[in-house]
């Protein structure tokens, strides 16, 4: 079972997750917490493999045990949150943070973070891949240096060239469909290149994988 700790300070969101959470076979919940005075406490009793945190960057107790929780690896943390702030975003990601939704998110979509975060895996919704790829591309100078793509990236890249389709890839590497979009995003990024067919392209043409 997969230990979920829920702390939502909105009374809506947090029924809604709950049930949603509940109805998860495999996932036991573990506890939810309202607050942030005892959030630190209660992660440690609990020692959830996933800590759901409604984050609100407007309170500063909430983001100093945030810091805290990261230094400290007590847990996997994914935020949930109503905050699209490119700035606000930047700042969770600068603490380290792996997993970003919004609480615009599907269902499925809050479902295959927390799988994803629990395996120690890198997650963002679409929306927030967006709003860091916007943010990444303002006042961009140009860059002439060979871009390092991870042995990850290199491994999708190579699959899309020879023309598996994301829920293919995403089967084939047992990872959710979303993890290979943020990762078709993040090449398309280093690479500066704006669509799969220019990415294809690129990659034939500079040896970059072997077809």
């Amino acid at each position: 079972m997969l230990k979920v700790l829920l702390s939502d300070f909105q009374f809506l969101t947090r029924e809604g997750l709950i049930r949603m959470l509940n109805k998860q076979e495999d996932f036991d919940l573990v506890g939810v917490n309202e607050g942030v005075d005892d959030l630190l406490e209660v992660v440690v009793q609990k020692q959830p493999d996933v800590l759901l945190l409604d984050y609100q960057s407007q309170d500063p107790i909430l983001i100093s045990i945030l810091r805290r929780l990261r230094e400290s690896n007590a847990t996997n943390i994914l935020i949930i949150t109503n905050d699209e702030n490119p700035g606000q975003i930047q700042n969770l990601l600068g603490m380290g943070i792996k997993g970003i939704v919004t609480k615009n998110c599907s269902k499925r979509e809050i479902i295959s973070a927390i799988y994803a975060v629990a395996d120690d895996n890198r997650f963002f919704c679409n929306r927030i891949l967006d709003i860091v790829l916007a943010e990444n591309n303002k006042d961009q100078e140009v860059n002439c240096e060979p871009t390092d793509l991870s042995p990850r990236e290199y491994e999708v890249l190579q699959l899309i060239t020879k023309g598996f389709k994301t829920s293919d890839i995403a089967e084939k590497l047992h990872v959710s469909i979303h993890t290979i979009n943020s990762h078709r995003k993040n090449i398309l990024k280093k690479l500066n290149l704006k669509s799969p067919a220019e990415l294809i392209v690129y990659a034939m043409e500079t040896g970059l994988v072997n077809v």
